[in-house]
C-alpha cells in the first residue's frame, strides 16, 4: 500500500499538469479546500504574541473543515450544569490555528488569487509562510481575503490561518451572532472553502435594483482592472426566469483600476413580480471579456433576484404598490443541533417551510445576520427577512473601534445579501442605548447605500428622523406590544398603532411553559447538552412531584397555545398595525432558558397544537370575532361582530359567512349566516353583527362559537354558559361554610363534620394568583409571582357541574384574578390540590389555591378564592362553588391525606 501511494500521487500530479493549459483558459478556477488541515489551539496567543510565527512551524494536530472545534472535543471539557442556558460540553474561546500547504499552479500566473470562508467566528488572519498578510473580522458576511501579492505560482506555499472567536470589540456579549445563549460562540470554518483566481479585470460587485414601473432593472457593476491599463471591455447580461430569456451587451473602456459600469434592462411585458404568493425569481450572469494589450480575458458573475419594490405607507408596509401585513417570528439563533447556523440549503428550507406550515410570512433575525442559504430559502418560499446586526444594548455608546466596525459590518450586510427580495426590512440592531446621533448616521447611510430595503434604528428603543418603520412594545399614543390575551375579543391596538410610520408588534407573546424533560435525549450528539433540564428535574423529584412534570408542561403548554391565539387575533384585529414578530414559535434556550415556543429548539413540534388549528388563527386569510367575555349566565345573550382579516394574494368574491354554536359533542345548537359579502384583500373587515339566545341550552356547559367565511377559512372560539344566580355556600348541620379557621371550625371537624373554608385571599400569606403564565422566562425576569399556569385536576368529582378541562381556559380568569396561591411545601407529599398552580421550573415548590384533605377527624375543603366581592356577576366562581356544594354534600366526598392543624395555620394570617 505505501510503494502504491507514490506513485498515484505521481500520476495525480501529472494529469493536473496536462489539465493545466485548460485550466488557464477558463475564466475563474476555483479549488475546493475542504478536507484535512493541520491544526493547533493557542489558548494564551503565544504563537501570534510572544513566540514568533517566522519559525513557519509545522501543525502537528489535524482537524477536517468545514467544522468547528466542538466537534472534535477541542477545548476545556465543561463539568457546569447551567441553569440559564444550555451547557457547551467542550468550550473553547481563542485563537484557534489551521494550515494547510498548497501548491499555486504555474498557470495561476497574472491571475488574481483570493481564499474564501463562507463563515467564520470571528477574526480571520492570514499567514502565508511567515507573514501575516491579511486580517478580516466581519461576523455577518463571508471573508475573502486577496492573496495576489503574496503568492507565487509554480510554488507550495504554508499557509496558516488563525481563527480568533474572542470578541474582537467591546460589543454586547447576548447579541445572538456570537452569544454562548443561542449558536455557542463557536470556533472554525464553515460552509465553503476554497481559493479563487480570477483574470486581472474582473467583476466585484454585482447589484440589481428592480424598477416596477417600466418593468426593468438597473444593474451596477462594480468592476476591478489590477493592471490598471486602458482596457477594451464587454459585458453581456443574460436575463433568464419565468419564461423570459434576455441578452444585453455593453461595450465600456476604461484604464481606471477600478470603475463602475450601471445600465437599464427592460424585461418586457412577461415580467413577474416578487412576493410571499408568487415568489417569483429571475437570474442575470454578466460574462466579462475583455482585451488588453492583445490579450483576453474573462470573468463572470451571476446572482439572482426577484422584481419587488418595497415601500414605506401610512401604516402598512408596501411592496409592490400593495399593503402587506407581517406575521412573525423572531429567529434567534437557536441551533442546538450544531451550536451554529447551517450553511447548507435543506436545513433553511425545513425553517422557510415550517413557517409557512403555521401560517408565517415574516421572520426577523434578532442581533444577527443569517448566510447565504437563509436568505436563498426565504427567496424561494417567499418569507419576508428582517436583518440586523450584532449589535445590541449599549453598543452605541460612543466607543470609536466598535463604531468603525459597525459602519463597515452594516456596508457589507447590504452588499452581499442585498439582491435578494426577501430582504425587505433592515435593522441595526436589538434595544439600543447610547448615542442616537450614531444609530441615525447608519440608517441614514443605509438607505443612501442601498433603497431596496426600509431601515430602522432599533428596534424597541428610540426613534431616528431616518426610520421608515418601527418595531417596538410602545409608540408615542401608548403599547403595541401583546404578550397576553384577555377573555374578551373586543379590543386591539389600532389607535396606539397610527403614527407616523408603520409599527411592528416587537415579540408578542413570550408566555412560558413548563419544560419538557424528555427533551434531554435530544441533546445526545449535540454539542450542547440541556443540563439546565437535569436540575430542574432532579429539583421536582426532591419536592416530591416529579411524576407530574408531563402534566405540568401540557397544563402550561395549553395555557399558552391559548394565549398565543388571543395575542395573534388582537393584532390582526388590529387594521393599522403592520404586523408582529412572535417571541416566539420555537424555544429560546438562553438568557435565562425560555421554552416559550410551540416548537422546541429543534424546530419540533411539542405536540401542543397541530399547524392546521394554528392556521385558522395565523393565515393569510382568518375569520375573527369581537366580544365582550367569555361566561355567561343563561339568561344572556351572546353577542359578537364577525370580521375577517384578509392579506391573501386576492380578494374573496360573493360569500355568505356562517356561523353556529357546538356543544362539546359536536352537536349544533345554534346556526346562522350573515349577508353576502365580497371581501377586500389587505384589510380587515366588517362582516356584521349576530346575536343569540343562550337559555334552555343546558344547566352548565362549554360551548363552542364558530365562524366560516367560507369552506377553506373557519375559526372557533370557547364560551361557558352557567346557570342564573342561586342561593351559594348555606351551611347545614353536617356542611359548614366559613371565612375563618377559628374555633367552630375546629370544633365542626372535631366532631368528624365537614368544613368548606373560603378565606379572603388577603388573610392568605403566599403568592398572588394571575391568570396568565410566567412572562418569558422566570431565571431572567425574576418577578412574582413564578408560576406558569395550573394543573387542574378536572378527572375529580369536584368539578362535576363545573366544566373544565386539566388546563386554565378563559373561564378561569375570573377565580384566578379573585384568588391566592398557597405555598404547600409543608404539607405531606401526598396531598395535591385540586387546582394545582405550576410553580416556576427553577424552584418547583408544591402550589394551589384550593385542597381536600382530613383534619382533626373532620373532613376539610379549603379554597382561597374571594367569594363575596361583586360574586352575583362573576358566573364562573358562582358555578365553581356550586359544584363544590353539591360535591361536599354529596357521597364522594372523602378526603385520603391527613394534615396537621400547623400546616393550616401556617398559611392564614392571625
Amino acid at each position: 500500500m505505501n510503494a502504491i501511494l507514490p506513485h498515484f500521487i505521481t500520476c495525480i500530479y501529472t494529469f493536473l499538469l496536462c489539465l493545466g493549459p485548460l485550466l488557464s483558459r477558463s475564466q475563474t478556477i476555483e479549488r475546493d479546500l475542504s478536507g484535512s488541515w493541520g491544526f493547533q489551539t493557542d489558548l494564551m496567543d503565544f504563537r501570534r504574541g510572544s513566540l514568533s510565527p517566522r519559525y513557519n512551524h509545522k501543525l502537528q494536530d489535524s482537524i477536517m473543515l468545514p467544522g468547528i472545534t466542538d466537534d472534535y472535543q477541542i477545548g476545556y471539557r465543561s463539568p457546569y450544569r447551567h441553569i440559564d442556558r444550555l451547557t457547551r460540553k467542550y468550550e473553547y474561546m481563542g485563537p484557534a490555528w489551521y494550515q494547510r500547504d498548497i501548491e499555486i499552479p504555474a498557470e495561476w500566473e497574472g491571475k488574481q488569487i483570493f481564499l474564501y470562508f463562507e463563515r467564520t467566528h470571528w477574526l480571520s488572519s492570514i499567514y502565508v509562510d511567515t507573514k501575516e498578510v491579511s486580517k478580516i473580522d466581519y461576523i455577518s458576511v463571508p471573508h475573502n481575503h486577496d492573496l495576489t501579492p503574496y503568492l507565487q505560482p509554480g510554488k507550495t506555499h504554508r499557509i496558516t490561518v488563525c481563527i480568533d472567536n474572542r470578541f474582537q470589540y467591546d460589543t454586547h456579549k447576548w447579541n445572538h451572532a456570537h452569544s454562548e445563549f443561542t449558536q455557542i460562540n463557536w470556533n472554525g470554518i464553515l460552509g465553503d472553502i476554497k481559493m479563487l483566481a480570477v483574470d486581472p479585470v474582473y467583476i466585484n460587485d454585482l447589484q440589481v435594483y428592480p424598477q416596477l414601473a417600466d418593468k426593468s432593472i438597473r444593474v451596477k457593476l462594480q468592476l476591478n482592472n489590477t493592471l490598471a491599463k486602458k482596457a477594451q471591455t464587454r459585458a453581456t447580461f443574460h436575463i433568464a426566469g419565468e419564461g423570459i430569456n434576455i441578452e444585453k451587451a455593453v461595450q465600456l473602456s476604461s484604464g481606471d483600476s477600478s470603475f463602475t459600469l450601471e445600465t437599464t434592462i427592460p424585461l418586457g411585458p412577461d415580467m413577474k413580480t416578487w412576493d410571499e404568493f408568487n415568489p417569483h425569481l429571475y437570474t442575470i450572469n454578466c460574462a466579462l471579456q475583455t482585451n488588453l494589450e492583445g490579450k483576453d480575458y474573462e470573468h463572470s458573475r451571476e446572482t439572482t433576484f426577484g422584481m419587488r419594490e418595497v415601500k414605506q405607507g401610512k401604516n402598512h408596509i408596501l411592496l409592490n404598490g400593495r399593503p402587506i401585513h407581517l406575521r412573525g417570528n423572531v429567529e434567534n439563533a437557536v441551533f442546538p443541533k450544531t451550536g451554529h447556523a447551517p450553511l447548507d440549503d435543506a436545513s433553511w428550507e425545513r425553517i422557510m417551510v415550517l413557517m409557512k406550515t403555521y401560517g408565517l410570512n415574516h421572520l426577523r433575525f434578532h442581533s444577527w445576520c443569517p448566510p447565504k442559504a437563509a436568505f436563498r430559502m426565504a427567496d424561494k418560499h417567499g418569507i419576508y427577512l428582517e436583518v440586523e446586526m450584532p449589535m445590541w444594548g449599549k453598543d452605541a455608546e460612543p466607543e470609536e473601534k466598535r463604531f468603525a466596525f459597525f459602519r463597515r459590518e452594516i456596508q457589507a450586510i447590504l452588499q452581499e445579501y442585498g439582491n435578494h427580495p426577501s430582504f425587505i426590512l433592515y435593522c441595526n440592531g436589538n434595544e439600543i442605548t447610547g448615542n442616537f446621533d450614531f444609530i441615525e448616521e447608519l440608517t441614514a447611510q443605509g438607505r443612501k447605500l442601498d433603497p431596496r430595503h426600509l431601515y430602522s434604528g432599533s428596534t424597541a428603543r428610540t426613534r431616528v428622523p431616518s426610520d421608515q418603520y418601527y418595531v417596538s412594545q410602545q409608540t408615542n399614543k401608548g403599547p403595541v406590544k401583546v404578550y397576553e390575551g384577555l377573555p374578551s375579543t373586543n379590543w386591539d391596538r389600532n389607535n396606539e398603532s397610527d403614527v407616523d410610520v408603520p409599527v411592528i408588534s416587537h415579540e408578542s407573546g413570550q408566555r412560558c411553559i413548563y419544560p419538557n424533560f424528555q427533551e434531554i435525549e435530544k441533546y445526545a450528539n449535540s454539542p450542547v447538552e440541556a443540563r439546565n433540564f437535569e436540575l430542574f428535574q432532579e429539583m421536582l423529584e426532591r419536592n416530591g412531584m416529579l411524576d407530574q412534570a408531563d402534566q405540568f408542561f401540557k397544563a402550561s403548554g395549553a395555557l399558552t397555545v391559548l394565549e398565543y391565539k388571543a395575542v395573534i387575533e388582537a393584532l390582526l384585529r388590529s387594521s393599522k398595525s403592520a404586523g408582529f414578530q412572535l417571541l416566539s414559535l420555537n424555544d429560546f434556550p438562553g438568557q435565562g432558558y425560555a421554552p416559550v415556543g410551540i416548537l422546541d429548539p429543534f424546530w419540533d413540534s411539542k405536540g401542543l397544537i397541530s399547524a392546521e388549528k394554528f392556521r385558522e388563527f395565523c393565515a393569510p386569510t382568518v375569520a375573527l370575532l369581537r366580544y365582550e367575555k367569555s361566561a355567561y349566565f343563561e339568561h344572556e345573550p351572546f353577542t359578537a361582530q364577525a370580521e375577517v382579516y384578509n392579506y391573501s394574494a386576492s380578494a374573496i368574491r360573493r360569500v355568505r359567512p356562517r356561523w353556529w354554536i357546538s356543544d362539546e359533542k359536536g352537536n349544533i345548537l345554534r346556526k346562522g349566516s350573515l349577508k353576502m359579502h365580497s371581501i377586500a384583500r389587505d384589510s380587515v373587515s366588517a362582516l356584521g353583527e349576530f346575536s343569540v339566545s343562550l337559555g334552555g341550552l343546558a344547566k352548565t356547559q362549554k360551548l363552542t362559537v364558530h365562524l366560516a367565511i367560507n369552506e377553506q377559512v373557519k375559526n372557533s372560539w370557547n364560551i361557558w354558559v352557567y346557570p342564573p344566580p342561586s342561593p351559594i355556600m348555606e351551611s347545614t348541620a353536617e356542611v359548614l361554610y366559613t371565612k375563618h379557621y377559628d374555633a367552630a371550625a375546629q370544633r365542626h371537624l372535631a366532631e368528624g363534620k365537614t368544613v368548606i373554608l373560603t378565606p379572603s385571599p388577603n388573610q392568605v400569606k403566599g403568592r398572588k394568583s394571575v391568570f396568565h403564565n410566567h412572562f418569558w422566562n422566570p431565571i431572567m425576569f425574576a418577578w412574582p409571582p413564578m408560576t406558569i399556569g395550573c394543573l387542574i385536576h378536572h378527572e375529580s368529582p369536584l368539578f362535576k357541574e363545573f366544566n373544565t378541562s386539566y388546563h386554565s381556559d378563559w373561564q378561569w380568569w375570573d377565580i384566578l384574578n379573585h384568588a391566592k396561591v398557597i405555598e404547600m411545601q409543608g404539607a405531606p407529599e401526598a396531598l395535591r390540590p385540586f387546582i394545582q398552580v405550576i410553580d416556576s421550573y427553577d424552584n418547583n415548590q408544591k402550589l394551589g389555591i384550593g385542597f381536600e384533605a382530613k383534619v382533626n377527624g373532620g373532613k376539610l375543603l379549603l379554597l382561597a378564592v374571594d367569594t363575596e366581592k361583586d360574586i352575583d356577576n362573576r358566573p364562573a366562581t358562582r358555578q365553581l362553588m356550586q359544584s363544590i356544594d353539591a360535591y361536599v354534600k354529596g357521597q364522594q366526598f372523602a378526603p385520603k391525606v391527613e394534615v396537621d392543624e400547623s400546616f393550616i395555620n401556617s398559611f392564614l394570617s392571625k
